[in-house]
C-alpha cells in the first residue's frame, strides 16, 4: 500500500498533519497518545524481567547482555521477542492504540513482524551506529515500520533515536564490511556521502511514541546520563508485505493480522534490497553483537 492510498482512509489516532510528516521525513516523535496504565505496566514489566536476568551469564533467547552484566549490575541491552516473553506485550502490540497508529501509516490492514525491548544504561558508552532496519529483514515492500515507546522521559543527552530526515527515500545500503560479513551498520564510506547536517533527535516524555521508516537512517549516541533508557519497539506494516527472508528474531505472532484484513495480493515494490544473512541458519544476536563484531 502506497502513501497516496493510505491518504483515502482517515487517520484513526494521528492527525492529518503528523502523518505527512511521517510520509516526508520518514520518522514522527507524538507524545500523549499512550495511556498511563498502559505506561505504568510496561515499565512494571521492564522491572520484573531485569530482576530476572541478574543471574543470567550469558546471552540467550530472551535476554542479549553486556559483558558487564552481573547480579549486582544488570545491563540487559536487549529483552528479545518481547510479545512472547508475557502476554501483555503482546496485548500491548495487538489491542492498544499503538496498532491504530501503526494503521494510520501503513493502511488499515496491519500485520504484526516482530518486537523487542531496547535498554542504553549509563557509563556503557554504548552507541548505536547508522543504519537502516529493512535490510535485516527484507520484505516485498518498504511499509514496515518500527513503533517505539520510551518507557521513561528521554531527553537529548540520554542517547535518544536520531534520524536523517528524506533518508527514507534514498538508497538501501549494505550493511556488511568488505569481506561481506555482516555489520548490521552502513560503510562508513557511504555515510560520508550522506548530509548528516539534518538528523534529527527524537526526544520526549515518557509514553512518547516514535515511529521509524524501514528505510530512514538512524543511529543513536551514547547515554551520558545516570539513567537507563528504556524503549520498547514493535515492528509492524500492510498486511501486503511479506518478507522474503527468515526474521532475525521471530516471535510466536510474527505475521499475525492485528487490524484490517489478511492481503490476498502482495505489492511488490521494484527497488532492490541487499540481501541479509539466513537468519535461520546463522542465528542472530542484537544490533549490539553485530555492531561491536561478538557474532
Amino acid at each position: 500500500m502506497t502513501p497516496d492510498t493510505i491518504r483515502t482512509h482517515p487517520p484513526k489516532v494521528l492527525t492529518a498533519a503528523q502523518r505527512e510528516a511521517y510520509f516526508e521525513t520518514g520518522f514522527l516523535a507524538v507524545e500523549g497518545l499512550i495511556p498511563l496504565a498502559w505506561l505504568q505496566r510496561l515499565n512494571a514489566l521492564s522491572e520484573q524481567f531485569i530482576d530476572a536476568s541478574r543471574p543470567i551469564t550469558r546471552s540467550n533467547e530472551a535476554f542479549d547482555i553486556g559483558r558487564s552484566h552481573s547480579p549486582d549490575h544488570p545491563h540487559v541491552r536487549r529483552l528479545r521477542a518481547l510479545v512472547d516473553r508475557h502476554p501483555d506485550f503482546w496485548r500491548f502490540a495487538a489491542e492498544s492504540v499503538l496498532a491504530d497508529i501503526a494503521a494510520d501509516l501503513v493502511g488499515p490492514d496491519v500485520k504484526f513482524h516482530s518486537s523487542k525491548l531496547n535498554y542504553k544504561w549509563p557509563g556503557t558508552g554504548e552507541v548505536v551506529h547508522w543504519h537502516q532496519d529493512i535490510p535485516a529483514w527484507p520484505h516485498t515492500n518498504y511499509s514496515p515500520l518500527t513503533l517505539g515507546v520510551y518507557l521513561t522521559d528521554c531527553p537529548a543527552e540520554q542517547g535518544p533515536l536520531t534520524c536523517i530526515p528524506g533518508s527514507q527515500n534514498g538508497p538501501i545500503f549494505v550493511h556488511r564490511d568488505e569481506a561481506g560479513a555482516w555489520t548490521g551498520s552502513v560503510r562508513p564510506a557511504d555515510m560520508a556521502t550522506v548530509d548528516q547536517s539534518g538528523a534529527v533527535d527524537l526526544v520526549g516524555r515518557a509514553g512518547t511514541v516514535i515511529a521509524i521508516n524501514c528505510r530512514t537512517l538512524h543511529a543513536s549516541r551514547a547515554n551520558a546520563t545516570a539513567r537507563v533508557r528504556p524503549v520498547a519497539l514493535f515492528v509492524y506494516s500492510s498486511a501486503d508485505a511479506f518478507a522474503w527472508m527468515p526474521a532475525p528474531t521471530p516471535t510466536r505472532h510474527t505475521g499475525d493480522i492485528v487490524r484490517g484484513a489478511a492481503a490476498t495480493v502482495a505489492h511488490l515494490d521494484p527497488t532492490p534490497c541487499p540481501v541479509p544473512p539466513d537468519w535461520s541458519k546463522l542465528g542472530y544476536g542484537s544490533i549490539f553483537v553485530a555492531q561491536k563484531a561478538e557474532m
